[in-house]
């Protein structure tokens, strides 16, 4: 499997103040170690880095990620090691000229150093995502950032994301400095909110693992041709098959409990893969726990309120009433977290009143929360998203 690869870069010339560069890289080596998708990442580093050590390092490593974490001057340069050691200043101009050429290559810089943010600035016009410090930083807070962005990206979050958490991290710990990171970055038009660039983003090779050995090729193929209609329907027969009610077209709580933890997130990380952060059961998930006056992302609890909000929003329920399969909407352009739709393709209405009746009285909840799925919030009771 194709990992990302992270470069840290450092440089702390002895005619400088000390900086605990050591600590900052082992925090980030930790946090990544730990994180969900650790297997998905690798870290390369480079110490007192020599402005003619940068070529080299990004031609033996080939990063999609370059952190540098050193020294910045009120210039917006960089500060980087002499033969001796001193510190070696390199132009605006000849670092923007090198992320020119390796465009192609790099996704993401993180300048972890004083007043960085003018060179961020000049970077963002070839690399997608940029981070800088728009004054002096101390060091707390700068391992801080970085403790709290690695963090959030090995989760999977987006880069913009990650670079939230990294402010709040700071902000967490009472350090004034929550606001000297900035970012640069571009978003998508169809989800505002939300940086294509998560960890899936960087050419990492799809991870299609199964406990039940159910090949997922077909789903992803399906996905990335956009093809939501049959990718939903795939979905379906997939959870379906797995827990051997195919014959019934449709789960109940104790089935979707059981299924396999790997299986689920091999299906949700191909749908928000490839629709770009706006489809997805965890998606789903995080806009129903903003309704939630209790969230609490391991013990998601039901609230008829937070779950009609949640319909609203998905567009599940339409003028107060929930749609069935048949008024779906199978489209990149549908709301973000409409689909996966798992409720089943019932169009009789004998047969659904009958499923209504059936499952308000397993779940004991009001009977118009299951017109739309009879187990979308099981799903959401998992800790797995």
């Amino acid at each position: 499997m194709d990992k990302v690869k992270i470069l840290f870069l450092t440089a702390d010339p002895s005619d400088a103040a000390r900086l605990r560069l050591g600590q900052e890289l082992r925090d980030i080596r930790e946090k990544l170690q730990l994180s969900k998708h650790r297997d998905n990442f690798s870290l390369d580093s480079r110490e007192s880095v020599r402005p003619e050590d940068l070529t080299q390092a990004i031609f033996d490593v080939e990063p999609q990620i370059i952190h540098f974490s050193g020294h910045g001057l009120g210039t917006g340069e960089l500060c980087f090691e002499s033969d001796s050691g001193k510190t070696q200043s390199v132009s605006l101009d000849a670092l923007s000229t090198l992320f020119e050429l390796v465009a192609d290559r790099v996704g993401c810089v993180i300048l972890n150093a004083c007043y960085s943010e003018i060179q961020a600035k000049a970077i963002a016009e070839h690399i997608p995502f940029v981070i800088g410090m728009s004054q002096s930083i101390g060091d707390k807070a700068a391992i801080a950032f970085a403790i709290g962005f690695y963090k959030a990206l090995g989760a999977g979050s987006s880069v913009e994301e990650a670079y939230k958490f990294g402010c709040f991290e700071i902000q967490v710990q009472n350090i004034p400095e929550h606001s000297t990171p900035v970012f640069y970055g571009k978003k998508t038009q169809a989800t505002p909110k939300l940086s294509p660039f998560t960890v899936q983003s960087f050419s990492i090779e799809d991870n299609l693992r199964s406990d039940k050995g159910i090949d997922y090729c077909g789903l992803r193929d399906l996905l990335k041709a956009g093809k939501w209609r049959e990718a939903n329907e795939t979905t379906l027969n997939v959870m379906l098959q797995i827990a051997r009610r195919k014959n019934h077209g449709y789960l109940e709580y104790n089935h979707v409990r059981k299924l396999p933890h790997t299986d689920m997130c091999t299906i949700n990380d191909l749908w928000v893969k490839y629709s770009n952060g706006r489809f997805g059961f965890s998606v789903q998930k995080n806009i129903y726990l903003t309704f939630c006056k209790k969230a609490n992302r391991a013990y998601v609890c039901y609230e008829d309120d937070a779950w009609k909000k949640l319909g609203d929003a998905v567009k599940w329920r339409v003028n107060e009433k929930w749609i069935w399969h048949s008024e779906a909407s199978f489209d990149i352009s549908a709301p973000q977290g409409h689909l996966p739709i798992l409720f089943p393709k019932i169009t009789e209405p004998l047969e659904q009143a009958c499923l209504v009746s059936s499952m308000s009285g397993y779940y004991n909840a009001p009977k118009d929360t299951f017109y739309t799925s009879p187990y979308s919030f099981a799903v959401f009771c998992r800790s797995d998203f």
